[in-house]
């Protein structure tokens, strides 16, 4: 039974791994589209002495939007940063269960960061409120947008937390370790040059 519902999730994680994969290729489109921006400001202010585009504030609410649609994917390939010093001297069975303690803080506190944020974009939606700025943006739209990317981040992290559980019940630490463990250096140069290759 166990056998089949880590199936089930490894089928789940592949499908959030591609998922992830694109919401960080739009973040990244995000980002280019801040460089546009701030370029189409500088250029504007040169030619015109003032701007056409209000760039800081569309910057900021891009920033954040895109931010949060990363952090899924970020977490998929360990990109996370971490302090790792202590913890790769550590027996692999020390460094599953501080894995599996790492992904239950990080569940626990996107299930507070997005319960928060929540309330604040369904705030801004209710009581019709808007940026107090020349562009008066409704501020449910940039909200919604990181509330959308947080959820999934959420959601990931919940799968994932779910799959590492599974694999400890079933006394599968390598798996723990590939699945959410921090990468040695051996490995992290093993990774580099297969990718290299392909």
């Amino acid at each position: 039974m166990l056998q089949q519902a880590n199936s089930s999730l490894d089928r789940l994680l592949g499908i959030a791994q591609t998922g992830s994969l694109w919401l960080a290729r739009a973040g990244g489109a995000l980002i280019l589209l801040t460089v546009a921006i701030v370029t189409i400001e500088v250029i504007t202010r040169q030619l015109m002495g003032r701007s056409a585009v209000h760039a800081t504030e569309i910057t900021g609410y891009i920033m954040a939007v895109s931010t949060s649609w990363c952090f899924a994917h970020t977490l998929l390939c360990k990109a996370h940063i971490r302090i790792d010093a202590l913890y790769l001297n550590f027996p692999t069975k020390v460094r599953a269960a501080l894995d599996l303690l790492a992904l239950l803080a990080m569940a626990l506190f996107c299930v507070l960061v997005v319960g928060a944020v929540f309330d604040v974009a369904y705030a801004s939606f209710a009581d019709g409120a808007t940026a107090n700025t020349p562009l008066g943006t409704p501020l449910w739209i940039p909200q919604t947008l990181w509330l959308a990317g947080l959820t999934w981040f959420g959601f990931v992290v919940c799968l994932l937390t779910l799959r590492v559980i599974l694999a400890l019940c079933q006394g599968d630490i390598d798996g723990v370790q590939a699945l959410a463990g921090s990468p040695t250096l051996d490995e992290q140069i093993e990774h580099e040059n297969r990718e290299a290759q392909s």
